[in-house]
């Protein structure tokens, strides 16, 4: 592939970086989990093959082993926009970084919490993990009270911001939502939510596992005292990571053994320590970035790079959300649960359901011909009930990244028009 600043990637050009597109299977799953490109890979076996040792020791492949480490919570920094903002925690998944930061809240509260601060305020539109660690909280002393998705008056389901700012009090002290949902696809506004909730004293902890594989958070224009996602939805290895501020941070014991010093962040979030094959596969994906605009791999992380690299990953993944909507849009039988506009307001993941044929049948059909297409809740069956969907039958869900190819999405359309007849 020929790389310059400018790139926009070609299907087939960035497809030959990513092994399991050789397959006959087309992946049309990848909001539950994308796909690795070589460099991903290679960092892995390289350093199972040459730096797997503990760390802290001084002989040299322990020393490769915690620059490895730490280069990945480097990267995670730089993706984010949060170096010398706060710290970056990595984890198994976000379902397990988000109980970890539940429980610590919950630590905190105690006979010496000074602030009374004992609500927790959640947007029923987010993915479990992100609802069910805090809920658990109601048991532990907090009242938690969930933030509804309604009909704004453009009949789209939002978690609104004039709901949330009538929920808010002096006693509110999390408020918790997604940045995309997993099933509607939209951007929601959480700098204006994160705004409303630091003005009441509260801090916001952001989901954005479903905004990440499509662009890089930035937690300086957010303005989130929290910001989590999944790594291996963002072409990397099967983890999450989790960034704080400094002051939220500040605030809370990480539960690591108790000799480990409060202050030691993030390793006294990291239970046990973090996977080190992973972390060589979170940070290979500078090696992608560097790969998309032609910058060397050699030269320092860079955030620029990496909204460079993004930026080119945005205008494919237009115009492949542009295709499947202009389809749908086009059939009276297909509801379309999301925005219906393919614009920059929403991102890869399209849901709907048809009139007369469940989500399941088409789903199990579609993958019967190597068709990677998912129904279901996803794990956001709150917001399928506040919808009024059946909960058994969910929706199909067709989510796509910048390396399917215009084929991969016709040959989705084809088998929608043979099984929606």
């Amino acid at each position: 592939m020929t790389a310059t600043t400018s790139i926009t990637p070609i299907p087939a050009a960035i497809r030959e970086q990513f092994p399991a597109l050789a397959g006959p299977t087309v992946f049309l799953d990848n909001a539950g989990g994308s796909q690795l490109p070589f460099c991903v890979i290679n960092a892995i076996r390289d350093y199972l093959e040459r730096s797997y040792a503990q760390l802290g020791g001084e002989y040299e492949p322990s020393i490769r082993a915690a620059r490895t480490v730490q280069r990945a919570h480097d990267f995670v920094a730089q993706f984010l926009n949060g170096a010398n903002l706060g710290h970056v925690v990595l984890g198994p998944s976000t379902t397990a970084l988000c109980h970890l930061l539940a429980g610590a809240y919950a630590d905190a509260l105690g006979p010496g919490e000074q602030s009374g601060r004992d609500e927790i305020i959640i947007a029923a539109a987010g993915h479990e993990a992100n609802i069910g660690p805090w809920t658990r909280l109601a048991a532990r002393g907090f009242t938690i009270r969930l933030w509804p998705t309604q009909r704004d008056d453009a009949g789209r389901w939002r978690p609104r911001l004039d709901t949330l700012r009538s929920m808010l009090s002096p006693r509110t002290r999390i408020v918790a939502m997604p940045h995309v949902s997993n099933i509607l696809g939209e951007i929601w506004n959480v700098r204006a939510a994160a705004d409303l909730a630091r003005a009441a004293g509260a801090r916001t902890v952001i989901d954005g596992v479903a905004y990440a594989p499509h662009h890089p958070p930035d937690v300086r224009a957010l303005g989130c005292d929290w910001y989590v996602y999944s790594t291996y939805k963002v072409l990397g290895p099967h983890m999450a990571a989790l960034f704080g501020t400094r002051d939220a941070f500040a605030e809370l014991t990480g539960p690591n053994h108790y000799f480990i010093p409060r202050d030691s962040v993030p390793y006294k979030f990291e239970l046990g320590g973090v996977n080190h094959e992973g972390c060589a596969g979170l940070a290979a994906l500078w090696d992608y970035c560097c790969l998309l605009t032609g910058a060397d791999p050699a030269t320092p992380l860079s955030r620029p790079t990496i909204e460079r690299a993004f930026a080119a990953i945005a205008r494919r993944e237009l115009e492949l959300q542009a295709r499947l909507l202009a389809y749908l849009n086009a059939r009276p039988d297909v509801r379309i649960i999301g925005p219906r506009e393919a614009d920059a307001s929403r991102v890869c993941t399209i849901s709907f359901v048809h009139r007369s044929r469940p989500s399941g049948e088409i789903a199990r059909e579609a993958n019967a011909l190597g068709l990677g297409i998912r129904y279901g809740h996803f794990y956001s069956l709150r917001l399928i009930d506040e919808m009024g969907l059946d909960p058994r039958e969910g929706v199909v869900r067709i989510s796509l990244l910048h390396y399917n190819s215009d084929d991969d999405v016709d040959r989705a359309i084809a088998f929608l028009d043979r099984a929606l007849r």
